[in-house]
């Protein structure tokens, strides 16, 4: 018998048989399996589903497309309805990461886990980036097919300009923001990362008021689909809406990883060397700044 087994046996703790898989070690012990933690039920995904559901129907009745429904028709009810139901996703999205979070400072994560979650990650914005392919796919072809596509030319109309020009410039500076806070979290320097985080956070939100305020702008001169004669300035102004709509959605929810990110790091829980969630949420603040810049060049410069 080896001795350190011989040593552990005399003091009365008990040793697990060295032929048997650690898996059923750990089980026979009543401790979990740390390669197959699985998470408890949870209410936060059917409260993130409910806002997004709501949403749609919000920005529909802004628009003035159902004007024959009661209640809905009324644009400011919409307004509400819209606010409302991305409330409560966002409240629905910080609550689920806060579960998530809590898990994994339970939960014994192994070299092999941050693996596999890393290339989840990758996965998964693979596939948003095929979801943006669809929007890009019909701006180009729209771009070939019709040569009426594009925005109005209205006199008095400016579509861009400066103000796209300088949203740009504050996301793609959020971009490198987030990167030197991943850096400094990675290598212990938390003081430095705390403040990149909290101007990241701050960037992002202006960027997200820079695309309120021309959404406003816009409507308020009458450019939305609903309101313009079918056509190629129709199709486009569906497409500026749908992109840049879908895209400040995935702006609010990169947001929304980089505060958990950032309250995960105030709580200590990076000390350890666990530092998937900032490596999340700075890939997907990265991927949120790169379909951007396609956007940008898609809708603002091609079009």
């Amino acid at each position: 018998m080896a001795p350190h087994r011989a040593a552990a046996l005399r003091n009365g703790i008990p040793m697990s048989d060295p032929h048997t898989p650690p898996s059923a070690s750990a089980e026979a012990h009543g401790h979990d399996d740390p390669m197959s933690h699985v998470p408890p039920p949870s209410i936060w995904p059917l409260v993130v589903t409910a806002g997004l559901t709501v949403v749609p129907f919000g920005v529909v009745s802004i628009l003035g497309g159902l004007k024959n429904w009661p209640l809905l028709g009324n644009s400011g009810f919409g307004l509400t309805l819209m606010l409302g139901g991305f409330a409560v996703f966002l409240v629905g999205l910080m609550g689920w990461c806060h579960q998530i979070i809590v898990e994994k400072k339970i939960s014994h994560d192994t070299a092999a886990q941050q693996k596999d979650l890393q290339l989840f990650i990758l996965l998964f914005l693979v596939g948003e980036l095929a979801a943006f392919g669809a929007v890009f796919g019909f701006i180009f072809h729209r771009n070939f097919y019709d040569p009426t596509f594009g925005p109005p030319h209205a006199e008095g109309f400016h579509f861009g300009g400066p103000l796209a020009a300088i949203a740009t410039f504050i996301l793609l500076s959020s971009s490198v923001t987030c990167e030197f806070a991943h850096h400094c979290v990675e290598h212990g320097r938390f003081v430095f990362a705390r403040w990149m985080l909290i101007l990241t956070i701050a960037l992002g939100t202006v960027f997200l008021g820079f695309q309120g305020f021309e959404w406003g702008e816009f409507i308020a001169r009458g450019f939305y689909p609903l309101n313009i004669p079918e056509g190629g300035v129709s199709s486009f102004a569906a497409a500026f809406y749908t992109g840049t709509g879908f895209h400040g959605l995935h702006v609010a929810i990169g947001l929304v990883m980089l505060c958990m990110a950032w309250f995960r790091m105030e709580a200590g829980g990076y000390r350890d060397g666990r530092t998937f969630t900032m490596t999340a949420a700075s890939w997907y603040w990265h991927f949120v700044d790169i379909v951007w810049v396609l956007l940008f060049i898609t809708i603002y410069v091609l079009s």
